[in-house]
């Protein structure tokens, strides 16, 4: 979750985990699971907001970590009441609160594209996870022409829940990465070892919505 945003556990269900949307979120979250994990000790999750992954995990683990910015009201209150097998902490945006080497995967679901500098930020993910590890992401394939047309009926959508909302604005602040940079770094720096397209599934940034991709250390 980015540095601008405010969301109490009720705005975060109500504009992301509700309806058409919920769905296509969750869809991201099982997308991420397709893959041959193997049990892990350690897993981190970053920026897992009010909905974290944990519940989506297939395999079997040890030890489950959240972190987040402060700017996510209430979330290490809501975390400790509703998910008593996540160790949850805050963090500040840039350095990740742990040792080098220290855990078997890393999940982080649509969270690259609201920080300034990502593929530094990769690399701090890639210094805590152990060799061999695995960074599960997902991104939103904003701006792709599939993504604007969806995003235009989920401004529809979004008005009629709130006249305060303004999902333009907020999409112009938050999303301060394009999915097209992301996707030349992210292939360019590190080892993507597999990589979705949801829904059409082509290879085409501008015919989907989501990119979710698995990066091996």
């Amino acid at each position: 979750m980015s540095e601008k945003a405010k969301y109490t556990e009720e705005d975060y269900h109500k504009n992301y985990y509700s309806g058409v949307s919920g769905k296509l979120m969750r869809q991201n979250h099982i997308i991420l699971e397709q893959f041959d994990f193997e049990a892990k000790d350690k897993i981190l999750e970053i920026g897992g907001g009010f909905h974290p992954h944990v519940d989506f995990v297939k395999h079997d683990f040890r030890e489950y970590h959240c972190i987040d910015l402060e700017s996510a009201q209430d979330l290490k209150t809501f975390i400790k009441k509703n998910n008593k097998n996540i160790n949850f902490n805050y963090y500040d945006g840039k350095k990740i609160p742990f040792p080098d080497n220290h855990f078997e995967r890393i999940i982080i679901s649509h969270c690259l594209e609201h920080i300034l500098e990502p593929e530094k930020f990769t690399y701090e993910m890639m210094r805590v996870l152990k060799k061999d590890g695995i960074i599960s992401m997902a991104l939103p394939c904003d701006p792709g022409v599939l993504y604007r047309i969806g995003r235009f009926f989920f401004k529809m959508i979004m008005k009629k829940r709130s006249e305060d909302y303004d999902h333009d604005y907020h999409a112009a602040c938050e999303h301060v990465n394009s999915i097209f940079n992301l996707n030349v770094i992210l292939k360019k720096k590190f080892n993507v070892i597999k990589e979705e397209y949801y829904p059409l599934k082509l290879k085409m940034i501008d015919l989907n919505l989501f990119w979710i991709i698995q990066i091996k250390k």
